[in-house]
């Protein structure tokens, strides 16, 4: 499983990138703060510049890329990758709920939204997340779409 999240601050719920006003994306916060809130859902982050990578054991990683030269951000690109070793198998729920956990525990306290780049669609996250609140909606990473 291979997918690429966009990650937003938005005033409004909105349902995809599609219902976006131009301008409506709201400042996450300068650089530096950004990659702070961003060591602290994902820790051991390894920042190269503009982007991070994190990974989770052995099954995935995730890529954290920030727009090049920009000091206040609007926008994360979250690049989430399978370990090659383990695509020959089904990502397996408990890892697929440890990822989702991370994305949670990253976009929830910022107020920030996850976007599906391969539908432009919100991210719901699933019910089975517990480390904060339920969310009312069903979903799983399963459901993103697939990236090259």
């Amino acid at each position: 499983m291979n997918a690429d999240f966009l990650v937003l601050k938005v005033q409004d719920e909105v349902g995809s990138l599609d219902e976006l006003m131009e301008g409506e994306p709201l400042p996450m916060g300068t650089r530096t703060e950004v990659m702070g809130m961003l060591e602290n859902a994902l820790p051991s982050i390894d920042w190269n510049g503009a982007s991070g990578l994190w990974w989770s054991g052995e099954v995935f990683s995730v890529e954290a890329v920030l727009p090049a030269a920009e000091e206040v951000v609007r926008s994360v690109t979250l690049k989430v990758r399978l370990n090659p070793a383990m695509a020959s198998g089904p990502l397996i729920r408990a890892d697929e709920a440890e990822l989702e956990t991370f994305l949670l525990a990253l976009c929830d306290p910022q107020g920030w939204s996850l976007f599906e780049l391969g539908s432009g669609r919100a991210y719901r996250f699933s019910d089975e997340v517990d480390v904060l609140p339920a969310r009312s909606s069903k979903s799983s990473l399963r459901s993103a779409g697939l990236v090259n």
